[in-house]
Formats: structure tokens, sequence, C-alpha cells
């Protein structure tokens, strides 16, 4: 049996256990990604793929574990948004590899960056990687996805510029 995106929610809360994204629990960050998702109308296998998308990365779940729970759909659009290497260039490209392979979970990695840009502080070492990542990312990613969506993530960019000063 497949299971549900309520379900691939308690599954990656379980996964990510006493983890925190800044001072939160982390299922803020997974719960900010798949609000993003929703607001521009993903649903479905997007949306369990949302709440699962760093489990393989950040946690001891492999990607077989997800597809016997959740499909092929979900594991995929997981798989391809995961980046696993021994520093960021190498995860960085296994993902752009993935999202080359996979081109529909662009959508998910961008909901990921979006979440992670709105709440990253004006000036810190998140917004200048972001910044930094910014045309290699926007080559796999922003074909691939909605115009409304890659906007959002042009302003949460901006937004972080202009508060750095």
């Amino acid at each position: 049996m497949i299971g549900t995106p309520a379900d691939a929610r308690d599954f990656a809360i379980e996964a990510h256990g006493q983890q925190r994204y800044g001072d939160a629990p982390y299922d803020a960050h997974l719960a900010a990604v798949v609000q993003i998702l929703s607001e521009f109308g993903y649903g479905g296998a997007y949306e369990a793929a949302g709440w699962l998308h760093d489990v393989v990365e950040d946690t001891g779940i492999v990607i077989d574990q997800v597809r016997d729970r959740f499909g092929d759909e979900v594991a995929d659009l997981v798989d391809a948004v995961t980046g696993l290497g021994a520093n960021r260039a190498e995860r960085n490209a296994r993902i752009y590899a993935g999202l080359q392979r996979c081109p529909a979970a662009a959508v998910v990695k961008l909901a990921d960056r979006i979440a992670n840009v709105e709440a990253a502080m004006p000036g810190s070492d998140h917004h200048r990687r972001y910044r930094r990542e910014a045309p290699s990312f926007a080559l796999i990613v922003e074909p691939n996805v909605p115009s409304t969506m890659w906007q959002r993530l042009l302003s949460a960019l901006q937004t972080l510029d202009h508060g750095a000063g």
C-alpha cells in the first residue's frame, strides 16, 4: 500500500526526530516547504515529497524505504532532490543531475530553496551561499517551474539583499 501525504508527514517527523531547523523543530521547515507547494497548487505526490525531501539526506532513511512505503513517483521526486556527497559541491552536483533526470522534482527543490531563503537572515552565511549558487540553480531549476513560483524566490532573495544593507 502506498502511503498518503499525511503518512509522509508522520514518517518524516519521526525520521527527523529531535533535529532542529535553527531554533525550531525540523518539521517547521518541512511544513514551510509543503505550504509553498500547496500555494502553487502542488498536492498529492508533491506534498508527500515535500514532507520527505530531506529524509534520505539528513536521517538514516534510505531511498528504498521511501519507495517501498510511498511508491515510485514520490521516491523519484525525493531522490532527485537529495544531496549526498562529501561537500556542498558534490551534493549540489547530485541534485542537479537528479533534476535533469526528473525535471518534475524541480518544484520540490524550488519550494525547499524558497523556504530556506525566506528563513535566512540578511548577511548570513546562508544568504551568501544562496546568492552565490543562484546562477547555477537557475540554469537547472527555472526552466522546469512556473514563472510565478520562480519570481517568489527572486523576491525573497531581493528582500535578503536589501536587508543586508
